[in-house]
């Protein structure tokens, strides 16, 4: 046999090889890291400037079924059961991307409250903007709303701005655009970097980065004292609640975000629960959070958040 044609034969078993890779790590990634969202679902403008999720809608978001009540919030036992009415708000988090309807933290704290009508009409994206926007439309319109919740997640802190108009996370450069175009197509490549990184802070550290920035954090105070203001003239009662990100749990004196919402939220009269200080403390918070994922939560995780909401 020539050189050449081994060659050839060796190529071409690598690249079979491979390739059943590449298969096999897409299907894995479907399973464990499934971040498509069923566009079909969303409200443009819904609350102003602001998008929303359909009424009655049904889709698939991060691999589970998702269903929409009349309102357009994420389908719970609780829907139109009460007199008294609650609204959720918040991002993806609250919204429970890539757990079932069941699974989140807002259905299962508020199970056995028979006499609320409770609404989570959270939306991925969603920020501190989207909010004051929610609240504009809902709570001035709608006197019933006797409760209001907004679940802040850290990275609300970004407001308006675009993935182009933020900090890049990592240097920018060819070795940067090489890294972005295999995480893009090449499956084996972003499954090895999620299994490497499972276990990394940088996502924590960039958005606590954004807490020295007393512009967005002013800009953000002005969207949550407008929603308190608007709230206490609908004498409505509206609670904060941070959530934390998994490098806390960890570690909980990594709270730079926390100490400096506080100290606004209190300055401001603004009641808020610190859900880094009411979870309970484990050995390992890997479970309670999506694989290779710093911020959302799976169904153990919504479990825990539920219970520190039910006992505070």
């Amino acid at each position: 046999m020539s050189v050449r044609r081994a060659f050839i034969i060796l190529l071409c078993i690598s690249i079979s090889i491979l390739a059943v890779l590449e298969g096999i790590s897409r299907v894995i990634l479907s399973n464990v890291y499934n971040r498509k969202f069923d566009s079909s679902l969303i409200e443009e403008n819904k609350y102003g400037t602001s998008s929303g999720l359909k009424s009655n809608a049904t889709g698939l978001v991060w691999g589970k079924p998702f269903h929409t009540d009349e309102m357009g919030g994420r389908m719970t036992i609780k829907k139109g059961k009460g007199k008294l009415k609650m609204l959720v708000i918040g991002d993806s988090v609250t919204e429970g991307v890539g757990v079932d309807d069941t699974a989140t933290f807002i259905d299962l704290a508020t199970k056995g409250w028979d006499d609320w009508d409770i609404r989570n009409i959270s939306l991925i994206g969603w920020s501190s903007s989207d909010y004051r926007n929610v609240v504009d439309h809902l709570i001035v319109k709608d006197s019933g709303i006797k409760i209001l919740c907004l679940f802040y997640c850290l990275n609300d802190i970004y407001g308006k701005s675009t993935s182009t108009e933020l900090p890049p996370i990592a240097n920018k450069g060819f070795i940067s655009s090489i890294n972005a175009l295999l995480q893009d197509r090449c499956a084996i490549y972003k499954l090895i970097k999620l299994f490497v990184y499972q276990d990394s802070q940088s996502y924590y550290q960039y958005d606590q980065a954004f807490y020295n920035d007393s512009l967005r954090v002013n800009a953000v105070m002005d969207d949550l004292v407008h929603i308190k203001d608007v709230c206490d003239s609908s004498k409505v009662v509206f609670t904060m609640y941070i959530l934390p990100y998994r490098s806390q749990l960890i570690d909980r004196n990594n709270d730079l975000p926390q100490r400096v919402l506080a100290a606004k939220l209190r300055e401001n009269h603004i009641m808020y629960v610190d859900l880094l200080k009411e979870v309970p403390n484990k050995k390992d918070y890997k479970d309670w959070y999506l694989f290779g994922d710093e911020i959302h939560l799976s169904a153990m995780g919504h479990r825990a958040v539920a219970e520190a909401i039910f006992h505070k």
